[in-house]
């Protein structure tokens, strides 16, 4: 079955990035039950950062859909999840899943649906050609907030390095890029890689639209996996705005194989932040 997230958050693209390398999150299960609460531990290694002090929020997300296994979940982001210390994970009755760290509520989690038109793919070449360009630029710009970021930072060798670069009229962007050895145990690629690969994207397409320096912070994300990425195979992945009504900054991802075919969606809500 498809995997389903909705992700919701307010801070992670609001801090600046710094070093991580490649690891998986840990987390510990705990045993202890409080009236049919099971209660679990996520920690996030330091290694999958987006900010500075807390997780990406793609990897993050991933590893609350990983927590609830299969089907459609939502999931809202609160505060930033902060790296390396646990953080306690609550499986209510009603199947829904909060994650709290020292009294501050993190992120809920529920069931969720996804509503997405998918645009086709562009060609192989003009993606790579696209993302080839918007490296170059982005790599001129070291000490960019996000240049640190798991996902699309470029001043570091061990993230995802997805950078896409526009392509047509319609604001969409695109980029060529080859899923990394970040394999769970059935070699594939892992819940929260792939989920971190769909999340930058959404809003690189809506920062070539804005002024230069306009502030943006990820309030929603819905995505489905629809089929597990492979590790060393070869994807296409874009970005495109949907809609602006105000500060709401509406925008969608996607991720296709070497044939054109769909592999993961998502739909984002993004926020020009108050001055």
């Amino acid at each position: 079955m498809p995997i389903a997230l909705t992700l919701a958050w307010i801070s992670s693209h609001d801090y600046g990035y710094t070093n991580g390398r490649i690891n998986a999150a840990e987390t510990r299960q705990m045993t202890r039950d409080t009236r049919s609460r099971r209660i679990d531990e996520l920690i996030i290694d330091p290694r999958y950062n987006g900010p500075d002090t807390s997780g990406n929020g793609g990897w993050v997300a991933g590893s609350l859909a990983r927590l609830l296994g299969t089907g459609s979940v939502s999931v809202s982001l609160r505060a930033p999840a902060p790296l390396a210390v646990p953080m306690l994970v609550r499986r209510r009755d009603d199947g829904t899943v909060t994650l709290e760290h020292d009294g501050t509520l993190i992120a809920e989690a529920g069931m969720a649906s996804l509503e997405l038109d998918v645009p086709h793919a562009p060609d192989w070449e003009e993606a790579e050609a696209a993302g080839v360009i918007a490296q170059k630029t982005s790599q001129q710009q070291p000490n960019a907030p996000y240049a640190r970021c798991f996902g699309c930072g470029l001043a570091r060798s061990d993230g995802l390095r997805i950078v896409p670069g526009p392509v047509g009229d319609d604001g969409m962007v695109a980029t060529s890029w080859t899923a990394p050895l970040l394999a769970d145990a059935g070699g594939q690629l892992s819940v929260e890689a792939t989920w971190a690969a769909l999340d930058c994207s959404a809003g690189i397409a809506w920062m070539r639209r804005l002024p230069a320096g306009t502030p943006i912070i990820t309030a929603r994300m819905t995505a489905v996996i629809h089929h597990a990425l492979q590790p060393g195979q070869r994807y296409t992945v874009i970005g495109w705005p949907i809609a602006q009504d105000g500060r709401k900054l509406h925008a969608g991802t996607a991720i296709f194989d070497a044939d054109g075919k769909v592999q993961a969606r998502s739909r984002q809500l993004w926020l020009i932040q108050r001055a």
